[in-house]
């Protein structure tokens, strides 16, 4: 995650929307471990790229299905973007800067 494409998009060395991640007291610690996680071993701003739950949940050494729920809830808060298709395994991509995501009125 260096290079000149991602100075204008960090804080320091950190990612603009990993520090807001970790900085989201709202987020349980395994999704904030996971954005960080993510951040530094698979995905960037530019492509979508594949990953496989099991594969996050055994490097983080949690079940699958926290693993997947963790990947759900950053993609609903705006830490993530998924790729839609019919894919097995889902393709994420960091957003430059969190989503906000817009609450329905009842």
């Amino acid at each position: 995650m260096s290079g000149p494409h991602c100075t204008l998009i960090t804080a320091g060395s950190v990612p603009r929307v990993v520090e807001q991640a970790l900085d989201d007291r709202s987020l349980r610690p395994v999704e904030r471990l996971a954005m960080w996680y993510l951040c530094r071993h698979y995905l960037d701003f530019h492509e979508y790229r594949e990953v496989k739950t099991t594969a996050l949940a055994k490097h983080m050494g949690i079940e699958d299905q926290t693993a997947g729920r963790a990947l759900r809830s950053l993609v609903d808060r705006g830490y993530l973007d998924q790729q839609r298709g019919d894919r097995r395994a889902r393709a994420f991509r960091m957003p430059w800067t969190r989503r906000t995501v817009a609450k329905s009125a009842a």
